[in-house]
């Protein structure tokens, strides 16, 4: 920049000798060199419109790179995916922890899986319930935890021993 400020400059002093000089000439001649002095101007301060162009045009073929990188539909299934396992396993947790109080079982004696409709992804629909009763707690009555569970969220749940 500093470079386009003193080449404007050098050219206004030249303009201003090359004018003194014909000063006193004729009309005609005076004319003629004020427009070409004019062109040049014109020509020194339009140069750097060339370079901003060179610029404008760099960015926005890297913004364009840019937002082609980034596949939309990735970015969305994979947040989706999150969204989908983290409710899962909060849900499962609530359930185990639910179930677990009730009845007072040992945590590694109760595993929860739930069945979700996730073609929706602002409205997660539990759509079932599985739930398997390892060691102590498979000694339990396994419809009184099924009945519990139902009431407790309202879908079919399915309840075995192992």
């Amino acid at each position: 920049m500093t470079g386009y400020l003193r080449s404007v400059v050098i050219l206004a002093i030249i303009s201003g000798i090359i004018k003194a000089f014909f000063n006193d000439s004729s009309s005609n001649t005076k004319k003629y060199v004020n427009f070409l002095i004019g062109l040049i101007m014109v020509a020194v301060i339009i140069s750097p419109l060339k370079d901003l162009r060179a610029k404008l045009n760099y960015a926005k073929d890297y913004i364009t790179d840019f937002t082609n990188g980034i596949f939309a539909n990735d970015v969305i299934d994979k947040s989706n995916y999150i969204i989908i396992k983290s409710s899962k396993e909060k849900i499962c947790e609530g359930i185990k922890e639910a179930v677990i109080s009730k009845y007072n079982f040992d945590t590694r004696d109760i595993y929860v899986d739930i069945v979700m409709d996730t073609t929706e992804i602002s409205a997660i629909k539990i759509t079932g319930v599985n739930i398997i009763l390892t060691n102590r707690a498979s000694w339990s009555n396994v419809d009184e935890v099924k009945k519990y569970t139902e009431n407790l969220v309202g879908v079919r749940v399915n309840v075995t021993r192992k």
